[in-house]
């Protein structure tokens, strides 16, 4: 896959996901809302760079690819889920506050979530691969 595709990709997934974020926000947003464009950014560049493994792994049919990826978009989730409580102006404390039935609900959720998003990103990096 190459890098210009690579970066579309990733652009519109971060387009994607703060539509959605956006979507679900009040309105006007709060200012914490704000918080979520490096987080989601990030994110975009992670995919950005993901991308070409996921092209390989789907070119060369990598034996367990899909648990690869299931295993990246569980990992992401988790970390997204554990990132946003942290962000302004919840604080350190978000995660404390709550019970911890919540706590797993909620990493549960963004792990699905993860993986969902990682199994649309091999997708993609597959249609746009050709096979060696």
């Amino acid at each position: 896959m190459d890098s210009r595709r690579s970066a579309l990709i990733a652009i519109g997934f971060f387009g994607v996901w703060m539509g959605i974020l956006y979507a679900g926000a009040d309105h006007p947003p709060p200012a914490g809302f704000l918080w979520l464009l490096p987080l989601v950014a990030l994110c975009a560049v992670l995919v950005g760079w993901r991308l070409p493994t996921y092209a390989a792994w789907s070119r060369s049919l990598r034996p367990h690819r899909l648990l690869r990826v299931v295993r990246d978009g569980l990992a992401a989730g988790i970390l997204v889920g554990l990132a946003v409580p942290l962000l302004p102006p919840a604080g350190a404390f978000a995660l404390t506050s709550i019970g911890l039935g919540d706590v797993l609900v909620w990493l549960a959720v963004l792990a699905a979530v993860g993986t969902a998003n990682a199994f649309a990103i091999y997708a993609l990096a597959s249609v746009f691969t050709e096979r060696a």
